[in-house]
């Protein structure tokens, strides 16, 4: 008979059930090192480990027997002495816990079901799901646990991730018109985090909401006046916009960050809302390296007169900012002059309409829209006359610029969007991927320092592997280190390499690579207007069988469909800008999209299994390769093997990589080793299997 499931706590004093009662660990050795194993629970932590973080003075040759009787009295204080709970593994320990059984992971359950609910434009449902979220919170994390290096950084990660939730529920709150009610704790909070700018945010948008428009401008410039004192900086231009727009008594206001129009009550119709006038084209962008090439064409373009220019890729690839250095460096060929307008395409229901999108530009060029919906074609040759170029940033799709498919006489159109705009007459497509590694490291040192880079090359080129080599991603963790002077990039660069963390870290302000990639989700829709369940489990499992490639064919059997159907789904992923296309059948999944799929709510049972039949499919792949071909076939799909091996439950893989290596080692094929011997992710036969993660 199995020992029932112990439930633990660590977000406050670290504490076990008894079955009765809550209980503390009265040794503070034992105590640590349930802490230590709780933060990695279900996951091997290896010995080594443990014996610098609990005795850091030092080596001692005694301390693998105090590490041992350690153990052995935590198992005794926690019941669990036949070590059932707490596992002994050949090269350390591991705490066994059930679903349901750490408070931590059922915070991070909420956070989840939150955000996705928040994306989905659910908000009272994400403002219950960040609500329960805060609740488990006793007190500051891991309270009564020595300070470790690991327990430092996972207190203050904890930390962070609490004030960003409880930033997203006070969004969501203001959203929902509860202002007055979320007045008092965010003022508390706001004089505790003095230099957090999107607490600032909320209050402003609170005390407008309460008919307090010069408390909200007042506390706008206490902020200014704090960060030109302490950093000598200007607050954020998100910021500076809701300080011009409460000015401006803008009545869409009223409706800020609520998706769907929704009320406390639940959803209700969106009232109709004046639209502001076009913004003037944004400034160059300031930090903008390694898309020489992709400027170039663009321009040329442009020059060349192209009626449409489209760019399209990955989230955070840096898109806006490429059709805005375009913009500008094309500026002589357009002596009409050139409209800016943020189409907000990834906002949910503030996205502007087409209509909306057509009155903006044509009131820039001093018209209105006639009664027919159409514009007289000699309106379209721009205020100052001649040719004009009209940038349409961060479209959905292409029924959003429908009054746009053909460019307007005079006009040229440069685009940006997520997923390939197509349907229009002489439309020239630019897709835009990753950054060079070199232009990545160059990013991070003129935004951190040539000094401070150069001097820990390794730490940052895994820092920039990590952020995906994209953009954002990397202007992200490097506005972290800037305004950390006292972390070193190998201490950063750890963090950020843990899928767990990444989104936590790669996070500043008022903008965060995860909500980033949120925006992508609604985009997964079918033609109804509903959740494409297929490709949201398609991205959930993805997650799950955390691949860098995938194929076509490992897709199909990971869903249990067909190729075609497989490709379909990977398609779709591709338009929402979440994977990247490498051939017609090879996919590249982003690691940061990986920690976003697995973050994504939702039952699905069969993950486990669905992961466990690709583990068979590339094992029986293994075993049938016909010989002349199998060198070349383990080259190619070395990095997948390598990281299938360690979700191989039943062993099959495994031993059909030994058997392959003995066909290949039988037959000259040269195959890179290891120390043990053994190709990359393999055993030596009749060695013991690599531990599960």
């Amino acid at each position: 008979m199995s020992q029932p499931s112990i439930k633990f706590r660590i977000l406050g004093p670290v504490e076990y059930h008894d079955g009765d009662n809550w209980v503390p660990i009265k040794a503070a050795k034992q105590r640590a090192l349930m802490a230590l194993l709780l933060l990695n629970a279900n996951h091997l932590v290896p010995a080594q480990q443990l014996h610098s973080e609990l005795w850091s003075d030092g080596p001692s040759s005694h301390v693998g027997r105090l590490l041992a009787g350690c153990v052995w009295r935590l198992r005794a204080a926690i019941g669990d002495p036949a070590g059932q709970t707490l596992l002994t593994r050949p090269a350390g320990y591991q705490l066994a816990v059930s679903p349901g059984s750490l408070d931590l992971h059922e915070y991070e359950s909420l956070v989840a079901a939150g955000r996705t609910q928040r994306a989905s434009g659910n908000l009272v449902e994400a403002m219950k799901s960040f609500s329960a979220a805060l609740e488990l919170w006793r007190g500051s994390p891991l309270a009564d646990v020595a300070l470790t290096s690991s327990i430092m950084a996972e207190s203050a990660r904890l930390e962070e991730s609490r004030l960003a939730v409880m930033e997203a529920n006070f969004g969501v709150r203001i959203a929902l018109g509860q202002h007055e009610d979320v007045l008092p704790e965010l003022k508390l909070l706001v004089a505790q985090h003095p230099l957090r700018e999107r607490l600032h945010e909320h209050l402003m948008m609170a005390l407008y909401g309460t008919g307090q428009q010069a408390e909200a401008l007042g506390a706008y410039r206490d902020l200014h006046h704090l960060l030109a004192d302490e950093l000598g900086i200007d607050p954020s231009r998100p910021l500076r916009e809701l300080q011009q727009r409460i000015l401006e008594e803008d009545p869409r206001l009223n409706d800020r960050g609520a998706p769907h129009g929704a009320t406390a009550s639940g959803p209700r119709e969106r009232a109709v809302s004046s639209v502001a006038a076009p913004c003037p084209l944004p400034h160059q962008p300031s930090l903008f390296v390694g898309r020489t090439s992709e400027l170039a064409t663009t321009v040329a373009y442009l020059a060349e007169g192209r009626p449409a220019v489209a760019i399209h890729g990955l989230a955070g690839s840096g898109k806006s900012a490429l059709a805005i250095a375009a913009a500008h460096a094309a500026a002589g060929d357009f002596p009409g002059g050139q409209v800016y307008v943020d189409m907000r395409g990834t906002t949910g229901d503030s996205a502007l309409r087409p209509d909306q999108a057509m009155r903006l530009v044509l009131r820039s060029f001093g018209t209105e829209q006639g009664g027919g919906g159409a514009a007289a074609t000699h309106t379209w040759a721009g205020p100052a006359g001649g040719r004009a170029l009209i940038v349409l940033d961060n479209v959905r799709d292409s029924d959003q610029i429908q009054g746009f498919r053909s460019a307007p006489p005079g006009c040229s159109l440069l685009i940006t969007s997520r997923s390939p705009i197509g349907g229009m007459d002489g439309l020239m497509h630019l897709r835009l991927g990753r950054l060079t590694v070199s232009a990545s490291i160059d990013l991070l040192r003129r935004s951190v320092g040539v000094a401070r880079i150069d001097a820990e090359p390794a730490p940052a080129s895994a820092l920039a592997r990590s952020c995906d080599y994209l953009p954002f991603a990397l202007r992200l963790a490097a506005d972290r280190l800037a305004t950390r002077p006292d972390w070193s990039v190998a201490d950063f660069a750890r963090y950020v390499a843990e899928p767990h963390q990444r989104l936590d870290f790669l996070a500043g302000g008022n903008v965060s690579l995860r909500d980033s990639l949120l925006a992508s989700l609604p985009l997964l829709s079918d033609e109804s207007g509903g959740t494409a369940v297929t490709t949201v489990t398609a991205l959930r499992r993805l997650g799950f069988l955390d691949l860098t490639i995938v194929t076509v064919e490992a897709l199909a059997v990971l869903l249990s469909t067909t190729e075609g159907e497989a490709h379909k789904i990977a398609e779709r992923l591709v338009d929402a800008g979440l994977i990247e296309s490498l051939a017609i059948d090879r996919y590249r999944v982003p690691q940061s999209v990986r920690a976003l799929a697995r973050e994504i709510t939702g039952s699905d049972h069969e993950a486990t299994e669905a992961v466990q039949r690709v583990v068979d499919h590339y094992a029986i792949a293994a075993r049938e390769q016909p010989r002349p071909t199998l060198g070349a076939w383990y080259r190619r799909e070395r990095e997948t093997l390598n990281a299938l091996v360690t979700s191989d439950r039943t062993g099959t893989l495994i031993e059909s990589l030994d058997r392959m290596r003995c066909v290949l080692g039988a037959s000259g094929s040269t195959v890179r080793r290891e120390r043990t011997g053994s190709a990359p992710g393999l055993r030596p036969p009749g060695g013991p299997r690599p531990p599960r993660p």
